[in-house]
């Protein structure tokens, strides 16, 4: 039996990453997978230096005895943590094919313990490749297995906790109070040590809390602890040896105590397998965009029975906004009140709240598209429902990009706003200098949303693939690079479009500067070119996607995003 468990764990991670690997012959995932570990690699390059904290002085037995508390601290919460049912990780069809067969319970664990090995080589391997530890890949792995049959002898053991009426509130009193009693305890330990307030230095406060981890009651309650920790960061190959040959045995009888504890655990697998299912379909629709927290909300509009086709597009976006989107609608208005009040409280702090509502009034054009975004990119799953439509391509991504606009546009107005009130009440704009700022701040603002937004929508009208969900979503380093390639895409190409804007507003700014400055049109003169520019090229984009829409494949397009 042993035998078909190890086959089964290693046939299923060769094949996981087989899968992987030929999914790369797929562009938009090899150049992710490219981006990404380009990334990793130059943040683990240029963070070096960072690794040189292992190799401190202190990194001997000391280090070993303070990281050992940390160890402490994961055994003894894991006891308070909520889950109760004892239900351990099964899939969908290890519970159709184990549950059924003729296998023990034991049979049963030991078949998750080897199901897990790939997964906890593969972390040993990366985080030795790292150098955050000195045990490299065999410490890691023996301090790793025998962690997880911890946790899983926890899980067992909270069950048979809730069979015997302790809930997860007096665990969680229990496990408080064992914690109280042993900083007490520690605190009346460190108090009693000699301290020479003349002559404090690193080496004389690590001697002292070396000596404070020599107690004889420290080292029993560490002993444990102590010997995960000396298998991850072990000063010599002898604390290495040791602490694996305390690990191994441990294992064993934690495994041996899992099976003795006698709980049922195949209810509540089954209970966990579908909260895991729904989970995993909730991230999913988040990812997408699909996610609904208000499945009751309200449409902001009242949709007329005749009438243009494109408004029945930016009514239902508008009503995606309302059940998807309604926390930011609440907590950006309200982070702005709190500033208004802070202001009002506050006379010497308005300064500062004019300045971060100037910042706001900067960033939303930004941010604004990435969190409101119900627009094309939700309806690309429906693709053919939207080419079936009789409207023009262009008349549909306007429609798309409508609903997202308004909203950032009528948030961007009181940031505005908000900023011209409490710049007035300071004495730092008059009216007239504040009603211009406000007027050509929101014109300017309302265009550079839409160039956002379109460039946005642009990836999945030219690049539909890149822009698909599917059930088996990339992650990692793939995920990571085609995330990383979108932002310098996006940057890259609103830095291009935004170079006619800014070639026309530094003769527009000249001018009024020479013959304007002072006049009640100056800030019109100085940003009404660069707007204008910036509107053309909205429109100019609009015509673009909206013909690239109307030769969308349908087929084809799907054919390409199914993996």
């Amino acid at each position: 039996m042993t035998r078909a468990f190890i086959e089964v764990a290693l046939r299923t991670f060769k094949n996981r990453i087989v899968s992987r690997v030929r999914r790369l012959r797929d562009p938009r995932y090899a150049v992710g997978a490219l981006f990404g570990l380009v990334y990793f690699g130059w943040i683990f390059f240029r963070n070096r230096g960072a690794a040189r904290i292992w190799a401190m002085p202190m990194a001997g037995e000391l280090r070993a005895d303070v990281v050992s508390i940390v160890f402490l601290a994961i055994l003894l919460f894991a006891w308070a943590l909520p889950a109760d049912s004892g239900g351990l990780e099964f899939s969908e069809a290890e519970i159709q094919f184990l549950f059924p067969a003729p296998l023990r319970r034991r049979d049963l664990l030991l078949y998750k313990i080897i199901r897990a090995q790939p997964q906890v080589m593969m972390s040993a391997a990366i985080f030795s490749f790292l150098g955050a530890t000195r045990g490299k890949f065999v410490g890691l792995w023996i301090v790793f297995s025998v962690l997880s049959v911890y946790m899983m002898l926890v899980a067992l053991g909270r069950a048979r906790l809730r069979l015997m009426g302790i809930n997860f509130l007096v665990r969680f009193a229990i496990v408080a109070a064992l914690t109280i009693v042993l900083g007490v305890l520690g605190f009346q330990l460190v108090r009693g040590l000699p301290i020479d307030g003349h002559n404090v230095t690193p080496a004389t406060i690590a001697k002292l809390v070396g000596a404070a981890f020599q107690h004889p009651a420290v080292r029993i309650l560490l002993f444990f602890p102590r010997a995960f920790a000396g298998a991850v960061f072990p000063a010599s190959m002898t604390m290495l040896l040791i602490s694996c040959a305390v690990l191994l045995p441990l294992g064993a009888v934690l495994f041996f105590a899992a099976d003795r504890l006698n709980v049922s655990f195949e209810e509540g697998s089954l209970v966990r397998a579908q909260r895991r299912h729904e989970r995993r379909q909730q991230m999913q629709a988040r990812r997408g965009g699909r996610h609904i927290l208000f499945k009751r909300a309200r449409a902001p509009f009242r949709l007329a029975p005749t009438g243009r086709a494109e408004i029945a597009i930016v009514w239902k976006n508008s009503v995606a906004v309302m059940r998807m989107s309604s926390p930011m609608l609440i907590i950006i208005p309200l982070i702005f009140a709190v500033l208004i009040g802070v202001a009002v409280a506050t006379p010497d702090a308005r300064e500062g709240v004019a300045f971060t509502l100037m910042m706001f009034t900067v960033m939303l054009p930004f941010i604004g598209p990435n969190i409101f975004a119900n627009d094309l990119r939700l309806d690309l799953p429906r693709l053919e429902v939207l080419k079936s439509y009789p409207l023009s391509g262009d008349g549909i991504v306007a429609a798309e990009i409508a609903a997202p606009l308004v909203i950032i546009a009528a948030l961007e107005l009181l940031a505005i706003g908000c900023a011209w009130a409490v710049l007035a009440v300071a004495g730092k704009m008059s009216g007239v200098a504040g009603a211009q700022f406000a007027i050509c701040a929101l014109l300017l603002a309302v265009p550079v949303v839409a160039l956002q937004l379109l460039i946005r929508n642009a990836v999945p009208v030219i690049f539909p693939a890149w822009a698909a969900r599917t059930k088996e979503d990339p992650r990692g380093f793939v995920l990571t690079g085609q995330r990383l390639l979108l932002v310098i895409g996006n940057l890259f190409v609103l830095g291009v479009v935004l170079i006619p804007a800014a070639m026309v507003f530094v003769p527009s700014a000249v001018l009024a500067m020479k013959f304007f400055e002072g006049n009640m049109i100056f800030m019109a003169v100085m940003t009404m070119p660069a707007i204008a520019v910036i509107a053309g090229e909205v429109w100019l984009g609009l015509r673009f996607l909206g013909s690239r829409f109307d030769e969308l494949d349908v087929s084809q397009e799907f054919d390409t995003m199914v993996v």
